[in-house]
């Protein structure tokens, strides 16, 4: 489906969202920010919720604004919303873009630094052009 949770998430950092390229391209922009908002707005109060009934809310209120998801997403989805326990959310993209949320929840707030992996120069390297 459109949504996933990262490999390796943590509670403080709470849940994030990836959504691929092919669903964001789907969507109007209109529609996009009403899937952020929607999503946003269920998740907040997704309490003690079951997964089945934020399901069902999250089917008609996407729907509502033109939004449709394959009916397993909805569960899959309602079931990441109730174990993130109103943890952090944040909604990316695959291109790594922030829709929602704080900007470490991005994959370039995740790369590590390797300074081992500079260049360095030396005067017995051979010079390439």
């Amino acid at each position: 489906m459109t949504e996933q949770v990262p490999v390796g998430h943590t509670p403080d950092r709470g849940l994030t969202i990836t959504l691929n390229t092919p669903f964001v391209e789907s969507l109007s922009p209109e529609q996009l920010d009403h899937y952020v908002r929607t999503v946003v707005a269920l998740g907040a109060a997704a309490g003690d919720a079951l997964p089945s009934d934020l399901a069902s809310r999250l089917q008609s209120d996407l729907e509502a604004g033109d939004v449709q998801l394959a009916p397993t997403s909805y569960d899959r989805l309602a079931e990441q919303l109730t174990e993130a326990h109103g943890a952090p959310l944040s909604i990316i993209t695959d291109q790594d873009q922030l829709l929602y949320g704080e900007e470490d929840a991005t994959a370039a707030a995740h790369r590590p630094a390797s300074p081992a992996a500079a260049d360095p120069e030396h005067p017995d390297r051979p010079t390439y052009s």
